[in-house]
């Protein structure tokens, strides 16, 4: 790894959620080509196989697939257990799984409504919960969460933007209760980002146009839009940083 020391993440030990596609998937990969070991998370295990090898491939870092259900909370624990056991510890914890289902909210189900909010906010509690439990016990680290614009601004998900509202109000209260062991819990709320989650939403021009006129820097993001982001918040450049929610949206919430 060449660069600035505060961005150099070599020998620090972590998994990435959701890795197996979009944006966790630029984050395993980004973290990996910082010098990190990566434990490749993702519920389709194809998937996390997949990116496991083009990070060994890429970089020659340790990349070790597992197939995770992040809503269970025997799998969250396993993950830890997994990661710690293949890699060695745990310096860093990307909890960044994710669902995404647009219902109109009179049509909502409860259990569509429940098997969102047990991934995208229950599922980041239970891996803040087992990543800290392993950090508090061993000098400290660094969580990151995923949230999104859609937990500060309304729109259309209703069940995604109270889940990421959630996840927002849950990393300043672990930042707030952990800190005095050294473990830094932050998020970052990306705008609108061109992923296997929004591309069936994109494929409509109408909808692109509107998010690129809804966003000041004029275009949809991309996955490699965060990993300065995501580098920095599992860093030792981000070592006076935690409880922070940083925003990445272009621009979409100056509005």
């Amino acid at each position: 790894m060449s660069g600035h020391p505060l961005f150099d993440l070599s020998g620090k030990r972590g998994y990435v959620t959701g890795a197996g596609s979009g944006l966790g998937r630029a984050i395993a990969c980004g973290l990996a080509e910082a010098g990190a070991s990566v434990v490749v998370s993702d519920i389709n295990p194809d998937a996390a196989h997949q990116v496991a090898d083009e990070i060994r491939s890429a970089s020659g870092q340790q990349a070790c697939p597992l197939q995770t259900d992040v809503a269970q909370a025997a799998a969250v624990e396993e993950l830890v257990n997994f990661t710690v056991e293949q890699l060695g510890g745990l310096d860093f914890a990307f909890n960044n799984a994710g669902i995404l289902k647009i219902v109109k909210p009179e049509n909502l189900s409860l259990e569509d409504w429940h098997a969102e909010l047990d991934v995208d906010m229950t599922g980041v509690f239970l891996c803040a919960q087992a990543a800290g439990r392993y950090m508090i016990a061993h000098g400290g680290g660094k969580i990151i969460n995923t949230a999104s614009i859609s937990g500060l601004v309304v729109n259309s998900g209703l069940t995604y933007s109270v889940a990421k509202a959630g996840v927002i109000q849950l990393t300043r209260v672990l930042a707030m209760r952990w800190a005095r062991h050294r473990v830094y819990v932050n998020c970052f709320s990306p705008g609108y980002i061109r992923t296997g989650m929004t591309a069936p939403h994109l494929t409509r021009p109408e909808v692109e146009q509107e998010m690129v006129r809804q966003t000041p820097l004029r275009r949809v993001g991309e996955p490699q839009d965060l990993l300065g982001t995501a580098i920095f918040l599992a860093a030792p450049a981000s070592d006076f940083v935690t409880g922070q929610n940083i925003i990445v949206d272009g621009g979409v919430t100056l509005a």
